[in-house]
């Protein structure tokens, strides 16, 4: 049999390109098969982002819900370990009394060092809570301000979203920001989430990243459950409620209510002697 040998003609020569084709930029041609794999890759992408996303929120909110429950076991035990039982927990503060009422480390505005504190135990869902922030809390502060500290404190007891949106204020603080989310939050009220907190956030310039993981981790929830502890112990029943130096004030009061508890306790400040002979 004939041995085949290969081949020794010349190959076709290549075409000569035009000085134009030169010029031209070259394209990148991708064959269909790697093509199909780019797709199913992004695909899957796309598929686990969604997914995790997804993950997150529920894991954020199966979180937020055994928290919240650990909030209010907290304050049940508070409650019954002050009292004794269950059945004798404390009774609604009496407004002709003071009550010492610690400031906490919590947010304030004012004057630092007044004579006269002012401490609001507030719900981020609460409506009259959102009418006090709106109507009267910035006249007293336009007239009081250098002379009065006022601070917030938390008692998340109306929903669940008021206990996210409490670690979500509390994460604004931490950036400097817990007065501009406050009126954010008491603006805003029904429209709560946890996309919704992370939107405002960079709304507000609050670094994303940051607040996003001090929202997630829940960061503050001792502190919270610590102020809820407190107001249960003080015998508060709803929110909002007021301490004007240990005075006890319920509900949104007008205007004139809180004015003239402040001129009382700013007059009984520079005179004690008189208060304490009266």
């Amino acid at each position: 049999m004939e041995n085949q040998l290969p081949s020794l003609e010349s190959p076709e020569p290549a075409p000569v390109r035009t000085a134009a084709q030169m010029e031209s930029p070259a394209v990148l041609v991708i064959p269909r098969v790697v093509f199909n794999y780019v797709i199913i890759a992004i695909s899957f992408f796309i598929l686990g982002a969604v997914v995790s996303a997804l993950g997150t929120n529920a894991l954020f909110n199966a979180n937020s819900a055994e928290n919240r429950q650990l909030i209010d076991q907290a304050v049940s035990a508070a409650a019954a370990a002050a009292q004794g039982s269950a059945d004798t927990a404390s009774a609604e503060p009496d407004p002709n009394k003071r009550y010492d009422v610690s400031a906490d480390d919590d947010p304030f505005m004012g004057a630092d060092e007044a004579q006269v504190v002012m401490i609001e135990f507030s719900d981020f869902n609460c409506g009259f809570c959102g009418r006090f922030a709106g109507e009267t809390l910035n006249p007293l502060m336009e007239k009081y301000g250098d002379r009065v500290k006022f601070v917030y404190r938390d008692f998340p007891i109306l929903a669940q979203t008021s206990l996210t949106a409490a670690l979500a204020a509390q994460c604004a603080h931490e950036q400097g920001k817990f007065w501009d989310y406050h009126n954010m939050l008491f603006s805003s009220q029904g429209q709560f989430g946890r996309e919704f907190f992370i939107q405002q956030a960079a709304g507000l310039g609050l670094d994303e990243s940051a607040f996003t993981s001090c929202l997630d981790d829940q960061k503050y929830l001792d502190e919270i459950r610590n102020d809820a502890i407190t107001a249960q112990q003080l015998g508060l029943r709803g929110t909002p409620a007021f301490f004007i130096n240990g005075q006890y004030i319920s509900g949104a009061q007008p205007y004139q209510v809180f004015a003239d508890a402040i001129e009382a306790a700013l007059e009984q400040a520079s005179n004690p002697q008189a208060d304490s002979a009266s």
